[in-house]
């Protein structure tokens, strides 16, 4: 009996001792991370940039960045370099002309030749002085009469140019001086030399495209209206003869050429 009142002290003393230890601490809430953070311990590989809405830390490069020296052999490319300024250049062509209006009644389509050089004053006005030779080419001619010409004029032929998508176009007047020397065996009109000179009014066009750093190809348009100031003649056997009078009406002649452009 007093063994059953021991036991019962000792469970009640347990049961005192148990309701009056303190209780353990709870453990700490965990905060849920946001949509799209890395889990804790996670590194973002290589040129990963963190998700929109979250503040990339100090430091950290932009997307795409790569650090210097990051890839070598590898540089960014230098500037353009603006185009090289033209100061000088050579217009050499070669053509065919036509006499249009009364002097080209007996005249067909003859030789054209000549080139212009001068400087140019900044992108788009250049100065150029211009030297052309015109074979005549004497097709319906009485018969037995024979005739042969050279004319050559020179002046000056300024252009203003301007690109036009990949062509460069180039309009200007002339304005110069003319002369010929000519042959003729005719049986109306006597035999010898003669020579003729004036003015010389006209307009050039042309249109190049580049083939080289420095070579452009095109076409030049030309019109030249030819006055006449004097005129002379030596027939066989006899003096020279001048006069300004009773001259031919002025000729008109047109031109077209293929040009070769050299700017250094």
């Amino acid at each position: 009996m007093f063994a059953l009142a021991g036991i019962l002290v000792a469970t009640r003393e347990a049961s005192g001792r148990a309701e009056t230890a303190p209780a353990a601490p709870a453990p700490p809430a965990t905060a849920t991370p946001p949509a799209g953070y890395p889990p804790p311990g996670y590194y973002p590989p290589p040129g990963y940039y963190p998700p929109p809405g979250y503040p990339p830390p100090a430091g950290y490069p932009p997307s795409g960045y790569a650090a210097p020296g990051a890839y070598p052999g590898v540089y960014a490319p230098p500037p353009p370099r603006p185009p090289p300024r033209r100061l000088f250049q050579l217009i050499p062509y070669i053509g065919a002309h036509s006499y249009q209006g009364d002097g080209g009644t007996i005249l067909g389509p003859g030789l054209h030749v000549g080139g212009l050089v001068g400087f140019r004053l900044g992108d788009y006005l250049s100065i150029n002085g211009e030297l052309t030779l015109d074979i005549v080419n004497a097709t319906d001619l009485p018969a037995g009469d024979t005739y042969s010409e050279e004319a050559v004029t020179i002046g000056l032929s300024p252009l203003v140019a301007f690109p036009v998508g990949g062509i460069e176009l180039a309009l200007g007047p002339k304005l110069g001086f003319w002369g010929s020397n000519y042959y003729q065996n005719s049986l109306a009109r006597g035999r010898g030399d003669g020579a003729y000179s004036g003015y010389d009014f006209g307009a050039n066009g042309a249109a190049f495209f580049r083939v080289g750093r420095k070579l452009w190809l095109g076409g030049l348009v030309s019109f030249d209206l030819r006055t006449y100031g004097r005129s002379c003649f030596t027939a066989t056997s006899d003096i020279q003869r001048c006069s300004s009078n009773s001259l031919p009406s002025s000729d008109k002649v047109v031109a077209l050429s293929a040009v070769l452009l050299f700017s250094p």
